[in-house]
């Protein structure tokens, strides 16, 4: 099990992980951003956006690590016998790492304007009243 650690193809995996989940996010949660000046982005561009993303970075790092991009697949996959204790671990701390540095990037890149809504699509005609109801 340590000699895991040692080889490079680990070490690439892992980072694999960390950069999927990383552009996973980055283009997902970007997607979906509510502009002041542009009208909401649709239910199917969003889902288009998540799923050409997903299906990218299965084709582009799935040789690499098996593009899990989600702690969930990965811990299907540990209690399936389909990836070995240490690297489920190190799975899921460099996927939520990704996801938060996804998220962070996406934070400053976008402008201070319109991150008051950061990902949160809200009817403009009852403006926040319904976020005030839940």
């Amino acid at each position: 099990m340590m000699w895991e650690l040692r080889s490079i193809a680990f070490t690439r995996a892992v980072f694999a992980e960390f950069l999927a989940t990383l552009v996973f996010i980055l283009f997902g949660l970007g997607s979906a951003l509510n502009w002041p000046s542009a009208s909401s982005p649709s239910i199917l561009q969003i889902a288009l956006a998540f799923g050409l993303a997903i299906g990218t970075l299965v084709q582009a790092l799935g040789h690499v690590s098996g593009a899990h991009i989600n702690p969930a697949v990965t811990v299907a996959c540990l209690i399936g016998s389909q990836v070995s204790f240490l690297r489920a671990v190190f799975y899921v701390v460099a996927q939520l790492l990704g996801g938060v540095v996804g998220a962070a990037i996406l934070h400053e890149i976008t402008p201070a304007d319109s991150r008051e809504g950061l990902a949160i699509n809200k009817d403009r005609k009852t403006g926040g009243m319904i976020q005030l109801a839940t």
